[in-house]
């Protein structure tokens, strides 16, 4: 995956896995990028997740699309309680966040906030877990 467009870092202590978004992500590496954080989560049982998209540019329509009918129902299956979702500069890609959380709504069972700023999500994540932040970066 072209490292370019995201960045992971993991906080094992919070059970927490920081997607950093960043620019126009072409298709191939926002599909790679999700689906690398189910495998993440998968490994390390995480159970709560943060979005950073503050500078994430729009997201296109087939991908909304596939998040929505391919990546959601193996992200349902994680069991993560908590989705912070740190909102984009960009209109257009908070029109397409907006969108898609709207259409998966009803079907999510993890708490769903949006935040301006990645420290406030960050705080809201860790939360429900006790013990000190210790991000790193996911190889």
């Amino acid at each position: 995956m072209d490292k370019k467009y995201l960045h992971l870092e993991l906080d094992r202590l919070h059970h927490l896995l920081v997607l950093h978004w960043q620019d126009f992500v072409p298709s191939e590496a926002y599909r790679e990028g999700l689906l690398e954080g189910l495998q993440v989560s998968r490994r390390e049982n995480v159970v709560n997740w943060v979005m950073d998209t503050k500078h994430m540019k729009v997201i296109r329509q087939p991908d909304q699309d596939w998040t929505v009918t391919t990546w959601f129902p193996q992200f349902q299956l994680l069991g993560v309680k908590r989705l912070g979702i740190v909102v984009s500069n960009d209109i257009f890609n908070q029109m397409a966040i907006s969108s898609m959380v709207a259409a998966l709504r009803s079907k999510m069972s993890s708490e769903v906030e949006y935040f301006q700023e990645l420290e406030a999500a960050l705080r809201w994540a860790q939360e429900g877990e006790s013990g000190i932040s210790t991000l790193f970066t996911v190889q």
